[in-house]
């Protein structure tokens, strides 16, 4: 089993790629803390799993001081923490502007300065928050360059890339690659790797709130013909959070069926 024994903790772990990520961290043997705003739809996954001592917490990626108990939670029962999945996330945030599209003719001036920063806050201050308390807790440990065993997995987009999307999620997504190459730079002397993944279109329940005739152009122009599935990018992870990818830093990959070609 190529996570045997490692802990990983994976937020928004409650459904679509997260819950993905748990549930093939889980079968190659890892214990998976798994995060949600909810408690019950982290029990839901958990209950998902196969082995035994994975833990369920529920918390906002965006309450630090509620990110810093969950961490020391996650020391006091299992001394350490391998793994980092930084996955929660939203494409829509309330005062957005895309309840006034019709009234403005664009998300971007309809958009409120709230729900500017709360894509920001969750996506780029979330992934910090929980960055600072897993490596914590990971540079305790005895590491050096070739140990894989600390790794952290930020989840960005193609919107990020190639700025896809409304200017809040792409800006954000962006902003997680920026973020993934400099801790990767910080932390690679310490035995930490810091990569991201870079999803296409994906079959979520994010998705699901998309309109079909939104989804049929995005499909006729990815040259696979289709949308991607969560258990897809969670083989992704997989390899990133393991010691196949032992000498992988800094990096992003992005299973999108060819939507974006770089």
């Amino acid at each position: 089993m190529r996570l045997e024994d490692r802990v990983a903790v994976v937020t928004g772990g409650g459904s679509g790629i997260g819950k993905a990520i748990c549930e093939g961290f889980a079968q190659e043997g890892a214990k998976v803390v798994i995060n949600d705003l909810e408690l019950a739809t982290a029990e839901a996954t958990l209950k998902g799993l196969s082995g035994s001592d994975h833990l369920a917490v529920a918390g906002d990626v965006t309450d630090s001081p509620r990110i810093a108990a969950i961490f020391a939670e996650v020391e006091e029962r299992y001394g350490r923490c391998d793994i980092l999945v930084n996955n929660a996330g939203v494409d829509r945030t309330p005062g957005d502007g895309s309840d006034r599209i019709a009234e403005t003719g664009s998300m971007l001036l309809g958009m409120s300065d709230e729900g500017f920063r709360r894509m920001l806050d969750i996506h780029l201050n979330g992934a910090f928050y929980c960055a600072r308390e897993a490596v914590r807790i990971m540079l305790k440990g005895s590491r050096d360059s070739r140990d894989a065993r600390g790794s952290i997995i930020n989840l960005s987009s193609i919107a990020g890339l190639a700025g896809l999307g409304v200017v809040h999620y792409a800006t954000a997504k962006g902003g997680v690659l920026g973020f993934t190459r400099s801790l990767a730079r910080e932390l690679g002397p310490r035995g930490i790797r810091v990569n991201a993944i870079c999803p296409g279109v994906i079959q979520t329940p994010m998705l699901e709130a998309v309109p079909e005739a939104l989804i049929e152009p995005m499909i006729a122009s990815t040259p696979l013909r289709r949308v991607g599935e969560a258990t897809e990018i969670a083989t992704t992870a997989l390899y990133l959070a393991s010691n196949d990818s032992s000498y992988v830093t800094g990096q992003w990959i992005s299973p999108n069926g060819g939507i974006h070609i770089q």
